[in-house]
């Protein structure tokens, strides 16, 4: 009998993993057509351009082009891929005076032509970032032309002509898997952003929140877990705090998300440009929803003008992520990071591709969970937990070394981890720095730019290469091709 029992065990251990799913998460490719040329998007001089891109400027597309290549090659084993997520921003940091939407779109079509080359068969479910768009960050509430010219171009991909039409008039559509048990929402979070100007004080652009509630409606009726993901991530980016989107659409939108809590297995962004993983929960904490971001493939470091001098951001290396999730739950169990370092790729003239960490060995978890990430924050809440606040800042990087990590910054990992109001995040910082030193700032690096990035949120909002006089780039406006 025991023997008997012992057989049943393993074959439901087997069914059990037969079950268990992969997915690729790529995001914001940023492709510079000009990074050998003009280098319209660099924010310093770069005189010798690396053949796999530089940390000032965006990707050239031998840098698109070994992201890719690397994720078709390490996924082509046994189980390969369910499906890709591709959360938007592929256009590069370049003036609108230096770009149309027809250039735009040609953009969007080579990456497109790309991953549908190197992955036959296998659906990607793209979303559009606010560079994406003509003029940048002006997302449409309403019918337009990139919504109409992209969703043809991914109508393969969607598979659904309803949905198609849904994305052609707003940018978001649905898609409920083969087994039924799993639908992914794509979001147009562009909409909500501070800098887009055609949705300011609108309640409810493009219909999305009530769209949104219907399918999670609609998916807690039929008992499947649902799959979020989207360009621009609400709550506050973790150093800094700097909101990217209106309160008041922010506000719906978290509502409505937490509100299904019991539906959704995880939600995914990009935009960020860097690495972290937060909650957005109720305000008493009884409902929350897993919210992961995942850093760029472009390397491209901001430059931004202060009242003292200007402020810029850290070196970051290129970094895909892949996730492992239970196909019959959406249950989210572990992502591994991957990364190349660019000084040592354009060194060896070769791409180097490694694997930087996965989530559950970095931070001692079971799975990626609230519960999971709880416990994460319960440990880091008190200034303990240092080597899981030390990680964080490091993979922020894609970095393998580690970087400095202020007393400041690891109040803002705790407290952007749990609190999605920047005034709620910024008080619960002013805490935490109290609790651990009396508000002594710590010894590990100078906080001046995270105080200058939070006092200067609007030019961070939308910041551009330096040196893109209008002028000199209209001299210089590069022709787009199909690759």
């Amino acid at each position: 009998m025991l023997a008997v029992f012992a057989v049943l065990c393993n074959v439901l251990v087997l069914v059990s993993a037969s079950n268990i799913g992969r997915f690729w998460h790529v995001t914001d490719f940023h492709y510079d057509q000009t990074y050998f040329t003009y280098q319209l998007s660099c924010n310093d001089d770069v005189p010798n351009p690396g053949p796999y891109g530089d940390y000032w400027c965006d990707s050239p597309w031998s840098l698109v082009q070994t992201t890719v290549d690397f994720m078709a090659n390490a996924s082509s084993g046994p189980g390969g891929v369910d499906f890709i997520i591709w959360t938007g921003d592929t256009v590069a940091h370049i003036h609108d005076e230096n770009t149309s939407l027809p250039e735009n779109l040609m953009i969007l079509k080579n990456v497109t032509n790309l991953l549908e080359t190197r992955f036959p068969g296998i659906p990607v479910y793209a979303s559009l970032g606010n560079h994406d768009f003509y003029p940048s960050d002006q997302a449409e509430g309403n019918k337009s032309e990139i919504y109409r010219a992209v969703g043809d171009l991914w109508k393969a991909w969607i598979s659904n002509q309803s949905q198609v039409d849904r994305f052609e008039n707003g940018g978001f559509y649905s898609k409920i898997f083969s087994n039924a048990k799993v639908r992914l929402l794509a979001l147009n979070t562009n909409l909500y952003i501070t800098s887009n100007h055609e949705t300011d004080g609108v309640a409810d652009p493009a219909d999305q929140f009530h769209w949104l509630t219907q399918q999670l409606e609609e998916a807690r009726a039929a008992g499947q877990k649902v799959i979020v993901t989207g360009h621009v991530p609400p709550g506050p980016l973790t150093k800094g705090l700097v909101n990217w989107m209106y309160s008041e659409q922010q506000q719906v939108l978290v509502d409505i998300l937490v509100s299904y809590s019991d539906v959704i297995a995880g939600t995914h962004f990009g935009h960020d440009h860097q690495d972290g993983f937060k909650l957005l929960q109720s305000s008493d904490g009884s409902k929350a929803v897993p919210q992961f971001t995942a850093a760029s493939v472009t390397p491209w470091r901001f430059r931004v003008p202060t009242p003292t001098g200007e402020l810029v951001g850290d070196p970051h290396n290129p970094t895909v992520r892949l996730i492992e999730y239970d196909r019959d739950t959406g249950a989210h169990l572990d992502y591994h990071q991957y990364f190349i370092n660019l000084t040592d790729t354009n060194s060896n003239k070769r791409a180097n591709w490694a694997k930087l960490y996965s989530f559950k060995a970095a931070y001692s978890v079971p799975d990626m969970s609230v519960d999971s990430m709880r416990t994460i924050f319960e440990r880091i809440k008190d200034g303990g937990g240092r080597t899981y606040t030390t990680r964080y800042c490091r993979y922020a990087l894609a970095s393998q070394q580690n970087t400095p990590c202020t007393d400041e910054t690891r109040g803002e990992i705790y407290c952007a981890g749990l609190y999605y109001k920047v005034p709620e995040a910024k008080a619960c910082v002013a805490k935490y720095l109290k609790r651990i030193n009396n508000g002594d700032r710590g010894v590990c690096g100078t906080v001046a730019s995270e105080s200058a990035l939070r006092s200067i949120g609007p030019l961070y909002r939308r910041f551009e290469p330096r040196h893109q006089s209008q002028a000199w780039q209209k001299a210089r406006k590069p022709e787009i091709t199909l690759l």
